[in-house]
């Protein structure tokens, strides 16, 4: 079976010209052009490509790899536009049209936008940025701790919309960011937290990182309730750090170690300053 729009192994079956002839069923032999093809590609081997629609309406093959396949939500450059809708570099021959109908807001040349890649038997293959058709916001198949994939999305008040593996919404806590990130950028995550919506919350650390970088906060508060110094430190006793923070003498230390970095606090003898 080929699927359009994604990558497909297929049975290199004949040669024309300047072209190798795969097997595509019901579609007949797709074409893929020698010069996209490995030297020694020889007619019984199979090849991954993707299979796709060229200008002129006709499948064909390229050992190209997509920057995103049909089902994906993508970060893509603008590279035309006109009145009909835009045109996206997906990293193949022909670019990807945005109808202007599936544009959520007017995209500029040379921009970038966030789309889902998809397929239909009478539009063809297309983008659309309409994202919360396709994006779930609720979601019960993780567990807490689970790694992911994720795009990073729109800054909120809270912190980062996320997209979760393609297929759901996720929120990603501005406090618990301590490296550049950037709209568009995928990465892995974990599943902090499957809220009682059943709504997601993802970390950028695994899970016990997660908690370390959550009383963070609870941290910069407490000093501020105490005219900016408390009398624990790394040195401390496990039991007064307990008391008053409620976590492990390991997480508090990897906490304020997380605050120094940030230059927030400095550590001294007796305790903890705020900067």
């Amino acid at each position: 079976m080929v699927n359009i729009g994604q990558l497909n192994s297929l049975e290199v079956v004949g040669q024309f010209k300047q072209e190798w002839l795969l097997e595509g069923g019901k579609f007949g032999d797709i074409p893929l052009a020698k010069k996209h093809a490995q030297p020694d590609l020889r007619i019984g081997q199979m090849v991954e490509v993707l299979v796709y629609i060229d200008n002129e309406g006709y499948l064909t093959a390229t050992t190209h790899k997509p920057k995103a396949q049909v089902g994906e939500i993508a970060w893509l450059q603008v590279v035309d536009a006109n009145g009909e809708g835009a045109w996206l570099d997906w990293g193949v021959d022909e670019d990807l049209f945005l109808p202007r109908s599936e544009q959520q807001s007017p995209v500029d040349m040379n921009r970038y936008c966030m789309v889902r890649v998809l397929f239909d038997e009478k539009k063809g293959l297309y983008a659309s940025s309409y994202l919360n058709e396709f994006l779930k916001d609720e979601a019960a198949e993780f567990e807490q701790g689970q790694q992911v994939s994720i795009m990073i999305g729109n800054a909120t008040d809270l912190g980062y919309k996320v997209v979760i593996n393609h297929q759901y919404w996720g929120l990603l806590y501005a406090n618990e960011v301590f490296q550049p990130i950037y709209k568009g950028q995928v990465m892995a995550g974990y599943i902090k937290k499957l809220r009682e919506d059943q709504r997601l919350d993802v970390s950028l650390a695994p899970f016990g990182f997660a908690k370390v970088a959550s009383i963070t906060d609870t941290i910069l508060a407490k000093l501020a309730e105490h005219n900016g110094f408390i009398a624990l430190s790394d040195k401390s006793s496990p039991d007064d750090i307990y008391d008053v923070f409620g976590v492990s003498k390991k997480v508090f230390k990897q906490a304020i170690g997380i605050l120094f970095k940030q230059r927030s606090i400095v550590i001294e003898p007796t305790g903890i300053r705020l900067v």
